[in-house]
């Protein structure tokens, strides 16, 4: 198990489970388009979902919205054509969640559809996409923004100045920024 190491930390044993959940289906089911990837990988999305099941426990989100974050963040990076920017690659994903649900008879969430279609735009788009689209557009909003600070969290894979923290949406992110070094730090080890 990526992260099992990770896991054991006292920090991580509330979302243990749906995290180990959630990776095991990642494992299983999702096909990434960039397999041999320097930085947007299962590994990376391993770690936005670590990042998003614990800032998601620290605001306490219910089960349900923490599995949103759980399976935005194991298809948010899935339809990459590169390792640039990439503009669309949220897009792509999004509809290939919707179809994977589609095609494997499973519950499609419209939220968790536009976190994932949102993740790789400017705040600007997302939130005004969010708002517009949705009947809940306040849960959409704080899930929207755990999404954005948990795969934030892991720029550190860029370099160590890869996260400015002053784009940082949640005050659970700010707490979290040393304990996400640590985390690429020791997946490295894995």
């Amino acid at each position: 198990m990526f992260l099992a190491n990770i896991l054991d930390d006292p920090v991580c044993k509330p979302i243990k489970k749906p995290y180990e959940r959630w990776y095991k289906y990642m494992e299983e089911k999702v096909e990434f388009w960039l397999p041999d990837s320097e930085l947007h990988t299962k590994a990376h999305s391993a770690r936005v979902l670590l990042l998003a099941l614990l800032i998601g426990h620290e605001k306490g989100l219910s089960d349900v919205e923490k599995d949103k974050l759980g399976m935005a963040a194991i298809f948010h990076d899935s339809r990459r054509l590169d390792d640039g920017i990439d503009k669309g690659h949220g897009s792509r994903a999004a509809a290939y969640y919707k179809d994977y649900c589609r095609e494997h008879n499973l519950p499609y969430d419209e939220l968790t559809y536009y976190i994932t279609y949102y993740h790789d735009q400017d705040d600007s788009l997302g939130l005004s996409g969010i708002r517009k689209s949705l009947d809940h557009s306040e849960q959409g909003v704080l899930l929207y923004q755990v999404f954005k600070d948990a795969d934030a969290l892991d720029r550190f894979r860029l370099g160590p100045d890869g996260l400015d923290v002053k784009f940082l949406r949640t005050a659970e992110a700010y707490g979290l920024v040393d304990f996400a070094k640590d985390l690429l730090q020791k997946s490295s080890e894995n």
